[in-house]
């Protein structure tokens, strides 16, 4: 199987050269620290409200992980048009769309400002920065030209900085993080055979049904990794949390019969889950276990929080692509998405 993973073998599959982006996230990422990142002119709010889909939207719900333990504020992820009820004009909206194009967030941006809220504003260009520049709003422009779900470090470290000028979330150590980014990178290379932790799991789920489960702290990795399984390697599959999937979905792993005998479980923890829910996981894999199904348990790396969930973030990227090469599709592709996006185009 890994076989299929030469250079040669990606060239030809991997035609609009993902492994590139992956390969110099790293530089993405250090580009993405120097931006200059204006801070909101009011610095406390009643909460603030992500408003962002797909890749644009991960930078939010990994913030309001990372906020949870230390602010009080409420953080909201929003993945719809219009804006949740509780948002007016004590809040803060961060909207983030990579092309500046996106409807759903174009449409929350307008209401947040008819709201009045304070509005702060991320995106390549598009109908974003044009509003935002219309409106006099705070907004960080990134490059442009390549997938939203390729633009981790452009779409979160800006924010990142933003959010902590506000006390929202920790100062980030990008020390670290870039440890981390170094780490996975390194692990996942190309080159890399028998040790490759991204090649070897993407081998193992090629042709299966594929479940994430984790903690509440991890549930944006669990997410990040359904969503790029999805986009990348045009695989199906499901994520959902502990403790609650204990409450239903452990029920569910008996029929129909052929699903289960062809599903692949990954477990993913992390020190700050909490005791309980670390004894309900293991429990949960002995008991899964008996049914014969696989499961694989990864734990992040890193001494801080956001360190060991973009470890977990980076690491579900790599395998999403190498499963991609397994498929034998092209990472890159999105058709039924763009035939959507047409679509709605024409009947609006």
């Amino acid at each position: 199987m890994r076989q299929l993973c030469d250079r040669k073998t990606i060239a030809g599959i991997d035609r609009h050269n993902m492994l590139g982006l992956l390969e110099t996230f790293d530089r993405q990422c250090e580009d993405a620290w120097k931006l200059d990142v204006p801070v909101p002119e009011r610095v406390q709010f009643r909460n603030v409200c992500f408003a962002g889909m797909g890749g644009s939207a991960i930078g939010g719900d990994i913030v309001k992980q990372l906020a949870s333990s230390v602010s009080s504020i409420p953080v909201i992820v929003h993945r719809d048009y219009g804006l949740p009820l509780s948002v007016g004009k004590d809040s803060l909206v961060i909207a983030v769309s990579y092309s500046g194009n996106t409807e759903e967030t174009l449409d929350a941006y307008e209401e947040a400002r008819r709201r009045r809220a304070s509005l702060w504003t991320i995106s390549s260009g598009g109908k974003l920065e044009e509003a935002a520049h219309r409106d006099g709003i705070a907004h960080v422009k990134i490059p442009s030209g390549q997938p939203p779900r390729c633009s981790l470090g452009y779409l979160l470290l800006p924010v990142l900085k933003m959010c902590s000028c506000i006390n929202l979330i920790e100062p980030v150590d990008f020390e670290g993080l870039r440890r981390t980014v170094s780490l996975v990178l390194k692990q996942c290379a190309v080159a890399e055979e028998a040790n490759n932790p991204a090649k070897n799991l993407a081998g193992e789920l090629r042709n299966k049904n594929v479940v994430i489960y984790s903690g509440q702290f991890l549930s944006p990795a669990a997410l990040r990794w359904k969503q790029q399984l999805a986009e990348n390697s045009k695989h199906i599959a499901s994520a959902n949390i502990f403790p609650e999937l204990n409450h239903n979905e452990i029920m569910a792993w008996s029929h129909p019969e052929f699903l289960a005998a062809n599903t692949v479980m990954i477990f993913l923890y992390d020190e700050t889950d909490h005791a309980r829910v670390k004894r309900r996981m293991d429990l949960t894999a002995e008991i899964l276990g008996v049914k014969s199904i696989p499961i694989f348990k990864l734990f992040g790396n890193g001494s801080r929080n956001i360190e060991r969930l973009m470890y977990l973030i980076l690491l579900g990227d790599w395998v999403s692509f190498f499963l991609a090469i397994y498929n034998r599709t092209d990472p890159t592709e999105i058709k039924e998405i763009s035939d959507l996006k047409e679509r709605l185009t024409a009947a609006s």
